[in-house]
């Protein structure tokens, strides 16, 4: 059996336990809650979170993608258990999506993170 680095825990779409989440489960997690955190939201911790909420509504030009893209890296460079290889930024008929490509440490283990902003629906991911 492998040996985990991390180990955590989630209830966030999880019915039933288990509640325990592990290496790169958890720090997808871990990410996501960062990510649809919006920027000021946290009590104590007003740099954390994410712009692309507020942006939302902006028209879908460089400068908001350009935005977009700084705040994501900068989430992302917060995080020590990964390293940030490319990601694309797409607007959709209702909101906008990131795929972002991350090396997962220590095990080096690239995976891909989805995170869709949705105008319609509060509930993300």
């Amino acid at each position: 059996m492998a040996r985990q680095s991390f180990i955590g825990f989630s209830t966030y779409n999880r019915i039933r336990p288990p509640f325990t989440l592990t290496d790169i489960e958890l720090v997808k997690q871990d990410l996501l809650n960062h990510f649809l955190t919006r920027k000021g939201e946290r009590v104590m911790r007003p740099g954390y979170g994410s712009i692309t909420h507020e942006l939302l509504y902006e028209p879908f030009d460089d400068i908001t993608r350009e935005q977009i893209i700084d705040d994501t890296r900068e989430i992302i460079e917060s995080e020590p258990r990964v390293n940030f290889i490319d990601m694309n930024v797409s607007e959709t008929d209702h909101g906008i999506n990131l795929a972002i490509q991350l090396e997962f440490l220590p095990s080096y283990t690239v995976d891909e993170l989805f995170v869709k902003f949705n105008r319609n629906n509060k509930d993300q991911v």
